[in-house]
């Protein structure tokens, strides 16, 4: 009897000590299944507000951890008999458990940095320099900052661009601590004569957009060469804005300049409606986006129902009118950025007759990134060249982000120069996009690291949940693109311009021919026409 109540003690003690297990096995299980599902809804919800993503790609990600986790419930609980199965089976549940969970807080995350970085990049208020001011002297000149220039008198450019220049004068006044002598010029060819070549100035100002203007010009190629830059001021807009309701510099051109409205009208359902891209290369490799000139002005034209692109680009010299110009005086394309990319907008809108919904600017340094995060992209090259140290035969060749950018930048290994120079940009955009467009993963796993890699360097006025719209209409039918392009031509010759009065420049006078035929593209893509080689040919 005895043995008996000893053997039923032992059995409920084991019992006993089988409950507790299970009990906290369970507790334990239970604990990494609630990582696994905290990590899965993490996941899905930051995919969700993404809204890159299309609906049923959403719920087949739905329907998948689901999966995953109901299999994963069954591997901790299913099945109570002891044995090597049971062990190796909680073994595999306790590694998916924690492998799934640290792996969509992961990707969570990485998707939450997405949208943030999407919201970086489309800009409304971007430009935080409205301008750029430098301080020359002559290369011989002893002073290598502006406390040694106290007692310089100081060239700046009058009339239109007088607020930048006193806004800059004030700024000096305020680091040297004490007042400083000043004149005033109707042009900045005017105040580079006084310093360079006539010496009665000891130090100018001048913005940096007006230095590569400067070297334009046959007079003043050599002006870096001659002048040395021994400070940099920039000026905010809300200082510029203080500076023109007191400037004092009244000499220069009394063509009042155009105060521009925002220049783009954005379209309602980017996936559907046709809208137009206004793409700006800026000859910059500053990470800070600032106005400067625009080497690359070229319209995309985008018809999402029709899934037809037309690039249309236009000659960085083409002679129009420049909109800041209140008397309609012309200028080369490429000044219209340095007055910002409204200006360059309404110079289009008016040689098209069309309206543009948004702008993409971007720099040297941001496109090398972007063909070097893609690996690189494949063009049909239709004429050989060499230029920078790179060679570039003829048919087709792959090209990395250094080789694209002196790709695209070189005009003087062409008898037609800035017309061939704007072809082969337009087949590098072509490239790129038929490389983001492909059916293939692989850029969606990058789409992160390119636009984190582009912050500083790319800007656009589209908004976030608008790329969000475009992504997931291009994921949703994976669909291939025709796109076709045409470039606008003209003649060269040599004029003034409203951004260098008193100087001749280089300039290429419109075909208008060829303008009215660009115009005509951009309407049949507007109105679900499908371009054909012997339309853009």
């Amino acid at each position: 009897m005895k043995h008996t109540f000893e053997k039923i003690k032992l059995d409920q003690e084991k019992k006993t000590r089988e409950k507790k297990k299970k009990r906290a096995w369970r507790t334990f299980g239970g604990f990494l299944l609630l990582i696994h599902a905290a990590g899965s809804g993490y996941a899905f919800y930051n995919a969700y507000r993404l809204g890159m993503l299309p609906g049923k790609l959403l719920f087949m990600l739905a329907g998948l951890l689901l999966i995953v986790f109901f299999i994963n419930y069954l591997l901790f609980f299913a099945g109570s008999k002891p044995g090597g199965a049971r062990i190796f089976r909680r073994f595999i549940a306790i590694v998916l458990a924690l492998s799934i969970g640290a792996g969509c807080f992961y990707s969570g995350n990485i998707i939450k940095e997405i949208n943030s970085t999407v919201d970086q990049i489309t800009a409304t208020d971007k430009e935080s320099v409205a301008a750029t001011m430098n301080v020359y002297v002559v290369t011989k000149d002893r002073a290598v900052s502006l406390s040694d220039c106290k007692n310089y008198t100081f060239g700046v450019v009058g009339g239109n661009d007088g607020a930048a220049s006193f806004a800059a004068v004030s700024k000096v006044k305020s680091e040297l601590g004490s007042d400083i002598k000043d004149k005033a010029f109707d042009s900045i060819s005017l105040v580079a004569d006084e310093l360079i070549n006539k010496g009665n100035i000891g130090a100018a100002i001048i913005d940096q957009n007006y230095v590569e203007i400067l070297k334009e010009t046959d007079r003043f190629s050599d002006f870096e060469d001659k002048a040395k830059k021994i400070a940099t001021i920039s000026i905010t807009p809300e200082e510029l804005n203080r500076a023109a309701s007191s400037d004092p510099y009244k000499t220069g051109p009394v063509d009042k300049p155009v105060d521009l409205e925002p220049a783009t009208g954005k379209v309602n359902k980017i996936d559907i409606e046709p809208f137009i891209v206004y793409i700006s290369g800026s000859d910059t490799r500053d990470k800070m986006f600032q106005v400067s000139r625009s080497d690359v002005n070229i319209l995309m034209v985008v018809n999402p129902q029709t899934k037809q692109i037309l690039l249309l680009n236009t000659p960085r010299d083409y002679y129009i009118p420049n909109p800041r110009s209140s008397y309609g005086t012309k200028d080369k394309l490429t000044h219209l950025g340095i007055y910002g990319v409204d200006c360059s907008i309404t110079g289009l809108e008016t040689l098209y007759g069309c309206d543009i919904n948004y702008y993409v600017q971007i720099n040297f340094t941001g496109t090398e990134t972007l063909i070097d995060d893609i690996g690189g992209v494949t063009i049909d090259n239709p004429q050989g060249f060499s230029a920078r140290g790179y060679t570039f035969p003829s048919g087709e060749i792959t090209l990395n982000g250094p080789q694209a950018v002196v790709y695209a930048r070189e005009r003087y290994a062409f008898t037609t120069g800035d017309n061939m120079r704007g072809q082969n940009q337009m087949r590098l955009i072509t490239a790129i996009i038929k490389k983001l467009t492909s059916p293939s993963a692989e850029y969606i796993i990058k789409y992160k690291a390119i636009l984190t890699d582009l912050q500083g360097f790319l800007v656009t006025n589209m908004e976030s949940d608008e790329i969000d719209a475009l992504v997931k209409m291009q994921l949703n039918d994976l669909a291939s693109w025709n796109v076709k392009s045409y470039a606008v031509t003209g003649t060269g010759g040599s004029d003034v311009t409203y951004s260098m009065p008193g100087q001749n420049l280089y300039v290429t006078y419109p075909d208008q021919s060829s303008v009215n035929r660009g115009a005509a593209l951009v309407d049949k893509v507007l109105t679900g026409g499908t371009l054909t080689d012997e339309d853009v040919g």
